[in-house]
């Protein structure tokens, strides 16, 4: 209790010091005035490396063309039983709920099993959380570059009877600033809430 107290106090007196210099619009524009940092916070200037892959409109799409916009990407497959559902749904809920602020998001989605996700079944996937997610496939050889790349992680496990197969895969979502310098990750079973909180931090950068 005496703890929390001289926190609240030391925040008290941060505020006061910053409104009496004018730096509490300062504050606010970095994003900093609740103190926010995400759960997991990646230290250092690494940029995403640039890559070319298939849309699920059959284009081509650069990472590069969406300089300038905060990004979310995901690694996944349209036939995952668990993970990715969770992932793309919290994408669709972001999308909805930033409003205006979501244009300036890329919420990236990119198949790690190119074989079965060609750009129709991804087109038709992501439209049951949102078409505004930008869904990338490829040649097996382009997305095992891009792989290389973010250094991914992907096995394809034994078939069952009716020749289905799951893949175990790297489940992390990665956040990057609008300069595209890696910032933040997440796990799937986080909660909406640090999604939300770490995309506005993100913003504020």
């Amino acid at each position: 209790m005496q703890l929390m107290r001289a926190k609240i106090l030391l925040f008290v007196g941060v505020v006061v010091l910053a409104a009496a210099s004018g730096a509490l619009a300062a504050l606010l524009m970095r994003g900093d005035f609740f103190g926010y940092r995400p759960a997991i916070e990646i230290p250092g200037e690494r940029v995403l490396p640039d890559f070319t892959l298939t849309d699920q409109n059959g284009k081509p799409f650069k990472l590069s063309s969406v300089k300038g916009k905060v990004v979310l990407m995901y690694f996944g497959y349209t036939n995952c039983p668990d993970v990715c559902p969770l992932v793309l749904s919290k994408f669709g809920k972001l999308i909805k709920d930033l409003g205006p602020n979501a244009d300036k998001v890329a919420f990236i989605f990119i198949t790690v099993d190119p074989e079965r996700d060609t750009s129709e079944m991804m087109k038709r996937y992501i439209s049951y959380y949102s078409p505004r997610v930008i869904a990338l496939t490829g040649t097996p050889e382009e997305v095992g570059q891009v792989m290389v790349q973010y250094n991914i992680f992907a096995k394809k496990l034994p078939p069952d009877e009716k020749g289905d197969y799951l893949v175990d895969h790297y489940a992390m979502v990665l956040g990057a600033d609008k300069n595209h310098i890696l910032r933040t990750a997440l796990t799937p079973d986080m909660e909406y809430d640090e999604y939300r909180k770490t995309v506005e931090w993100l913003l504020s950068r």
